[in-house]
């Protein structure tokens, strides 16, 4: 079968692989459509170098069961349930856990074996380009709940790539004032577009005095969804005292706490317990995750795709790869 290989930094290509082993309680799921993920740009662009030559990338997509002919979305992290962090309601740390694309062949394969209990079920009224970015859906729900904003209260997010505008559209949901802030004036006027109270494009206005000017004591939360050191290190100039700071697009950086007294700091990564939620925001029409999608692409033009996503004159948002 054709699988999308990650072979060093820009060098990911489509090989022809071995069939995937299904054994015991494991099912065939041939793989229908999927959407590449920033995680998987920081592979491409060799930013994280612990990864693992040879692995199948690809942690978001959908495919349909063998044996029942079921549409599912396919969850990237298996824990064991019964490990330290398992027992306390934090899977995605499981000692004995995968994550698919990352420590374990991934999703971007004709094929993949998976157990059962790794498969949502994607309602009839799901597209299929829909039930391919249901990962960022999941995320942006683990953070808002995370972070158990009040009604009223103000969330500034930094980057309004796919990621930042989910979480636009959940604070929305969770009656949030947003503060969405970018580079790129076509990402803020999606931002508008999902409800942002107020948008700054940071090239051309400072961030932190506008956010103190809305705000008057500054955000009562703030997530950095850019991915940049940059913005890492603004975080503590945005957030009020007493504030929240969810650090999801990067965790690297110095942050200076001298005026962010008694502020929490804390990353955050996927989970799998949000998934069936993603899907029923998706079905129920609450989220938008089609007028993300940019651009589309064949399994087989992946590196094509990857180019694309890397092109900022391109304007690429959420980019589609199908079988």
């Amino acid at each position: 079968m054709k699988a999308a290989v990650y072979r060093g930094p820009h060098d990911i290509k489509i090989e022809e692989v071995p069939e995937p082993e299904v054994s015991g309680r494991k099912v065939l799921v041939k793989f229908k459509a999927g959407s590449i993920c920033g995680t998987d740009m920081h592979l491409y662009r060799g930013e994280w170098k612990w990864m693992k030559k040879g692995l199948i990338i690809g942690h978001d997509a959908w495919g349909v069961r063998e044996d029942t002919g079921e549409r599912v979305v396919m969850v990237p992290i298996v824990n064991c349930g019964h490990c330290y962090y398992c027992l306390r309601g934090l899977p995605t740390y499981c000692v004995r856990g995968k994550f698919y694309g990352l420590t374990r062949d991934g999703f971007f394969a004709e094929n993949k074996a998976m157990l059962p209990r790794s498969l949502i079920p994607i309602p009839s009224n799901v597209s299929d380009e829909e039930a391919a970015i249901v990962e960022p859906v999941a995320l942006a729900l683990r953070v808002l709940d995370y972070l158990k904003p009040n009604v009223g209260d103000w969330v500034t997010i930094l980057g309004q790539g796919p990621i930042g505008l989910l979480m636009t559209q959940i604070a929305q949901l969770k009656g949030c004032r947003v503060i969405a802030v970018d580079l790129e004036d076509y990402r803020l006027e999606l931002s508008q577009k999902y409800g942002a109270d107020s948008v700054i494009n940071a090239q051309k206005e400072d961030a932190v005095k506008t956010v103190r000017k809305l705000t008057k004591r500054g955000s009562d939360f703030v997530i950095e969804a850019a991915g940049t050191t940059r913005t890492v290190e603004q975080t503590p100039y945005l957030v009020r005292k007493a504030g929240k700071v969810a650090l999801v697009g990067e965790s690297k950086g110095y942050l200076n706490l001298e005026d962010a007294d008694e502020a929490l700091f804390f990353t955050i990564y996927i989970s799998p317990v949000e998934y069936p939620s993603a899907v029923e925001l998706i079905a129920r029409k609450l989220v938008d995750v089609k007028g993300l999608i940019t651009h589309r692409f064949k399994l087989a033009e992946f590196e094509k795709a990857l180019q694309t996503v890397d092109t900022l004159s391109e304007k690429p948002l959420k980019v589609i790869i199908t079988q």
